[in-house]
């Protein structure tokens, strides 16, 4: 059975896993340092690192989505 979240469980449920992926981000930035001339394992890392990127860029969106529907009250 799916249960189904108000607008303000799934704000916080957003929040939570924003702050979760920007620290990963956070994290891959501060160890990544570019990538070689024909490096798979540099390639690699800067794919995973745009991935993770993009989706922290999604989230945001969609908590700011959230937030407008939402109104002044959050």
């Amino acid at each position: 059975m799916k249960t189904v979240l108000t607008d303000q469980e799934r704000l916080a449920a957003l929040l939570k896993k924003l702050d979760e992926y920007e620290a990963k981000v956070t994290f891959r930035l501060a160890h990544f340092r570019g990538v070689a001339h024909e490096s798979a394992s540099g390639e690699l890392a800067s794919s995973e690192l745009r991935v993770l990127q993009d989706h922290v860029a999604s989230l945001k969106a969609e908590v700011e989505v959230l937030k407008a529907k939402l109104g002044p009250k959050v």
